[in-house]
């Protein structure tokens, strides 16, 4: 149901507000966050009328309620529970008017609120009750009778057009029944009146109800004057179901949306009490009653929408060339060598990656008449006829080949400080499975994910900018808040062959000074360094959502019907930073941006599928990935964790555990002997739907040759030897090995 009722309500409000479930105490429109906020309603107490005339009064409150008008109501002193009601009638009467299949919505909600003694008249004649709460019951579709005088203040309320209109008519109406209250009453005329104490502002036979025989009005109020201050608590942030407009959050408002099940009311509390000047008793007999309905038992909930990505979260491949070439201009021999190594690399992979793309060739072709389709035709085969007497099948046929499926690669490459030791083993299955891609054809991008200082520094003065301070100059409350980070296009297939192999060169020399070598030093001491290139953290979490819109943005521009997503990691990701949101500053009034963690079970809101997806904040990086997969159709999800440190690159049973905590310890220890023993280990997977485990000592890749013992072998023996040579060569590229048998 809450589903439904989500899409709905974006669909009633015509644009893409953000639709919330939580546990609190009443349903509520934020205008300043554009946020609708449905409380968890017992199932047994809530019918589907009464949920779809809340979806529908929250959207009106959307639609016509200015964020301002409760401020200005405020500063007028305005009684809070007037505006609510009028304002109640006003945004109902247009919403009705614009969708008309909602009269019956509201007819029927409302008369199961009323059989739910909603409005707390149950006990009571209603014509006994004061003017303004009449009025409320008139506008929520019950029967009720007013004199000529008052039947003026119900057209006027039912013609209200503007916020403004209904400040005023409040005001007014507050006003009015204040000045024609009735006296209060002796005790003695009290028992011989009314022993409850209890009426309103006259009972549609007496007239106005001011004379010493009409009720008093009000529960032990006396005459009263003006409101003064009945709203000095009022918290003025969000609108529930029977409230009027909003103007965001504020601290109380906030522990109502942080799952507290504080109240989340406008005002906060009553706004006059009982005992003041005139007093709209449904309108706090409708709030307390609400409560009633709220599911106690639910369960804790943070919300995340997933946010459009910044313009400038990329670093195009141009800037990064642009940007890195001053730092290597004056290498000399050093830079040389890093060069010859890669022009080594590329010259010895050539007749690997060829054959992998013979075999890749093969196996499709393979595949493709596997699947082909014989079919009759409608026309004979003459040269079967004279068969007629003993074939049934005269007529001619036709094989169909299916159209082999077009493929893309989209990879994204953790540049985290851990990843320094595996940097060299890394850059080189890549090199690989880049002039694989070149070579068939395949369209691809590869990003690396950076939160690198310096990537932030600021081109004018050379400072670091407060990157807390920035996220909040533009942001769209109900987002996620994505770390201060980079991607890095490192590679495309939209690159020159020069483009491309000065960026391996790059990455080379990076890799070089960041491995275990004894040129280290020297590119420290002669050799310039770009620090935007510098490792830093591992904000996995925020490329998983960059890629939502990356992905199909690429799918869309190559044309592919597939696209084949990678991620390569070493380690966990970062924590996100949370939830863009609203805090009012009571002082000043002024509204403060800041941002809420993510904790406990997280619904992810998808903008784009209109979905939400429950996901724990404690494993947020599996969940990612499957709201991912739901946005990108046609994609293949890989992952590849690089495990194994020092020298040897043996992976230990902590880190197989780590990644797979419902195993057993003596499975786990299987596993590691597999994998020391094999360099790879296919896992099972909550989000990828492959995911290898790579020890570091396996990322190398081996070119070596045939040995030159076998000059004058027999030709069965030199073909056995080349097989095995190029089926450790095959072998030893993990990245691409896998990917071929992919995409083949």
């Amino acid at each position: 149901m809450m589903k439904n009722k989500s899409t709905l309500a974006k669909l009633l409000a015509e644009e893409d507000i953000f639709v919330v479930h939580k546990k609190m105490d009443t349903a509520y429109f934020n205008a300043k966050s554009r946020e609708l906020g449905l409380p968890i309603w017992k199932d047994e107490e809530m019918t589907k009328d009464i949920y779809d005339l809340m979806v529908c009064h929250e959207i009106a409150h959307a639609l016509w309620t200015p964020l301002d008008m409760l401020e200005k109501a405020q500063v007028r002193k305005i009684n809070h529970s007037f505006v609510n009601i009028v304002e109640d009638a006003r945004i109902e009467r247009m919403v009705q008017d614009r969708y008309p299949g909602s009269v019956a919505v509201f007819n029927r909600g409302y008369r199961d609120l009323t059989a739910k003694d909603f409005f707390g008249i149950a006990d009571k004649d209603v014509s006994e009750l004061n003017l303004i709460d009449r009025i409320n019951l008139f506008f929520k579709k019950q029967k009720v009778e007013f004199t000529d005088e008052e039947k003026v203040w119900v057209k006027r309320v039912a013609e209200t057009k503007t916020p403004e209109d209904v400040l005023n008519l409040s005001e007014e109406l507050y006003a009015w029944m204040a000045e024609n209250a009735p006296e209060e009453e002796s005790d003695d005329e009290k028992t011989m009146s009314d022993p409850n104490g209890e009426s309103g502002e006259g009972d549609g036979e007496t007239g106005e109800g001011d004379g010493p025989t009409g009720d008093d009005g009000e529960e032990k109020t006396g005459e009263g004057d003006a409101p003064a201050d009945d709203k000095g608590e009022e918290d003025g942030n969000d609108v529930p179901a029977g409230g009027a407009g909003d103007d965001g959050n504020d601290d109380v408002a906030d522990d109502a949306k942080t799952e507290e099940g504080e109240n989340s009311e406008v005002g906060g509390v009553e706004s006059t009490g009982r005992g003041g000047p005139p007093v709209a008793e449904t309108d706090t007999d409708a709030n307390n009653a609400i409560k009633k309905l709220i599911d106690e038992n639910a369960s804790t909930r943070t919300y995340g929408r997933i946010p459009a990505i910044a313009d400038d979260l990329i670093m195009p491949f141009g800037e990064i060339l642009e940007k890195s070439r001053p730092s290597y201009a004056e290498g000399g021999s050093w830079v040389n060598a890093k060069k010859a190594e890669v022009a080594a690399m590329k010259d010895e992979s050539k007749k690997t990656v060829a054959y992998m793309v013979k075999e890749f060739e093969m196996k499709k072709s393979a595949d493709q008449y596997a699947r082909a389709a014989v079919s009759k035709t409608g026309s004979l085969d003459m040269g079967r006829l004279h068969t007629y007497k003993y074939n049934e099948d005269l007529f001619k046929k036709v094989t169909t080949l299916p159209g082999a499926t077009n493929h893309g690669m989209v990879m994204v490459v953790d540049w985290s400080g851990s990843m320094y030791e595996n940097l060299k083993g890394t850059l080189s299955q890549l090199f690989n499975l880049i002039w694989f891609c070149r070579r068939t054809q395949i369209p691809f991008e590869v990003f690396a994910f950076s939160d690198c200082r310096e990537l932030f520094i600021d081109p004018v003065t050379g400072e670091w900018p407060n990157r807390y301070e920035a996220k909040m100059d533009n942001f769209k409350a109900g987002d996620i808040a994505l770390r201060s980070f980079k991607l890095l296009e490192f590679f495309s297939s939209k690159m020159s062959a020069k483009e491309e192999i000065e960026m391996m060169e790059i990455l080379w020399m990076i890799a070089s000074y960041y491995g275990f070598e004894a040129d280290r030093e020297i590119a420290f001491n002669k050799v310039g360094f770009p620090g935007f290139l510098n490792l830093g953290g591992t904000p996995l979490n925020d490329a998983i959502i960059s890629m939502m819109e990356i992905v199909p943005k690429f799918k869309a521009e190559t044309g592919v019907q597939k696209v084949n997503t990678i991620f390569l990691t070493d380690g966990a990701s970062n924590n996100l930073d949370g939830v863009y949101d609203y805090r009012l500053d009571t002082d000043n009034g002024d509204h403060t941006a800041f941002i809420n963690s993510l904790r406990g079970k997280v619904m992810i809101s998808d903008p784009k599928t209109l979905k939400n997806y429950e996901v724990d904040a404690f494993n947020m990086t599996d969940g990612l990935l499957k709201v991912l997969k739901k946005r990108v159709p046609d994609m293949n999800l890989i992952g590849f964790f690089i495990a194994g440190s020092g020298r040897s690159g043996r992976v230990d049973k902590r880190t197989l555990s780590y990644l797979q905590r419902e195993l057993s310890m003596d499975a786990i220890m299987e596993q590691v002997k597999f994998i020391n023993k094999n360099k790879f280990l296919a896992i099972e997977s909550k989000g990828y739907d492959e995911m290898y485990v790579l020890p570091a000592k396996g990322m190398e890749v081996s070119n070596e040759g045939l040995s030159d013992d076998l000059v004058g072998a027999s030709k069965a023996k030199l073909k056995t030897a080349f097989g095995k040579s190029m089926k450790g060569k095959v072998e030893s590229r993990q990245l691409l090995n896998k990917f071929v048998k992919l995409v083949a």
